[in-house]
């Protein structure tokens, strides 16, 4: 029997890879899409996705269905830092935030995959079928790409599902920050919620040995959780890991094309990882399609490169520096505190910040604000 012969063989069907193998087999390729996991399973995930990365799973085709599937759309977002709480919109007007688990979100982009005319099959890669130095059969799970803008490895995450837990009446992200620690919570579906906690490397040892006791010792401190978190049920078991890998790795070489985490991974505390990993697949396989239309293979994939770096440095940077600073135990908030307290006074502080904003903040940070800022004045004129 003869050897069936693909345009591209996409190795991982998670996020990152079905949505390859989607946009790909969208433009017509003959693409084989294969996976060592059973669909649908879970997997370690951020699992917040902002307004940008929904409107990147309406481009898919698929937004319908993650929510037809339960997961609501979320409004608002709202940080504690200690006991004062700062709420705003999860985006533009009209946009809005979700939360989806993995095993139901994965096998969604799956079928959608399969739906486009990519090939699905269960299978692990293990070997390189290589022609004059070029890859031409497979890919296998560690191409050895080399890495660039390595940062040390973020602190250690642990997270759970839970149900019983006391909501808010409109469904908010939540991030609660302190001086050794980050607090999350999703709200996903109907008495759903995703609690994650990320603590410092030196606790992870201890943590280790009983992640549950902890995570309910440490998550029913934080501001407000007391009463919403005391008759909660956690479904299974504690996820976590040691911490996460931050860099870029070169994303192709000859005849072999990298997205997703094998690409470019950061801690997870942004919760940028799944629209990055949408962002990225979008780009490739615009260049993929490119260069089986007729183009230059290292022209092509070097100016993916270049527009991936740069479209997705402001986000790691922001990532690294979120990931290793520590809040000063000893800052004094009380005269914010006193000038919070009275509502006339909150307003005027309020309506001081953008002003300081560029003493704030580093320059990427600025840029990355500006692409948002944008934004939000074009929904301005469009009311004009």
């Amino acid at each position: 029997m003869a050897t069936p012969e693909y345009d591209a063989l996409v190795v991982g069907a998670r996020v990152a890879g079905a949505t390859v193998a989607a946009r790909l087999a969208d433009q017509g390729r003959k693409v084989l899409l294969v996976d060592r996991d059973e669909f649908p399973s879970d997997t370690i995930s951020t699992h917040a996705l902002g307004f940008n990365a929904v409107e990147s799973l309406r481009r898919l085709g698929v937004l319908d269905r993650i929510e037809a599937a339960g997961f609501r759309r979320i409004f608002r977002h709202r940080a504690w830092v200690e006991d004062i709480c700062i709420e705003a919109p999860a985006g533009p007007p009209g946009t809005y935030s979700l939360a989806p688990r993995r095993i139901v979100l994965d096998q969604i982009l799956l079928e959608r995959a399969v739906e486009c005319g990519a090939e699905w099959q269960r299978a692990r890669v293990d070997g390189l079928v290589v022609e004059s130095g070029v890859v031409v059969g497979a890919v296998v799970q560690r191409i050895g790409a080399e890495k660039y803008d390595e940062r040390p490895v973020g602190r250690p995450i642990y997270y759970g599902y839970f149900h019983g837990f006391m909501p808010l009446v409109q469904p908010t992200i939540e991030f609660f920050f302190g001086s050794d620690r980050i607090g999350f919570c999703f709200p996903m579906r109907p008495d759903e919620h995703c609690l994650i906690l990320e603590a410092q490397p030196e606790d992870f040892p201890r943590i280790r040995q009983d992640p549950a006791s902890w995570f309910r010792n440490v998550f029913s401190t934080l501001p407000g959780m007391t009463e919403r978190f005391q008759h909660v049920r956690l479904e299974g078991r504690m996820l976590g890991t040691r911490g996460i890998e931050n860099f870029f790795r070169k994303p192709y070489g000859p005849g072999w094309a990298l997205t997703g985490d094998a690409a470019y991974v950061k801690d997870p505390c942004t919760g940028y990882g799944i629209g990055d990993a949408l962002l990225q697949s979008f780009l490739v396989a615009k260049a993929l399609g490119a260069w089986l239309d007729g183009a230059n293979w290292e022209a092509t994939m070097e100016a993916y490169t270049q527009r991936r770096d740069a479209a997705l440095r402001p986000l790691y940077e922001q990532t690294v520096a979120a990931a290793t600073v520590r809040d000063d135990p000893h800052a004094q908030l009380h005269p914010l505190r006193a000038a919070l307290l009275n509502h006339h006074d909150a307003r005027r502080v309020i309506r001081a910040l953008p002003g300081l904003l560029d003493q704030i903040f580093e320059p990427m940070d600025r840029f990355r604000q500006a692409f948002i800022e944008n934004l939000y004045e074009a929904e301005v004129e469009s009311r004009a």
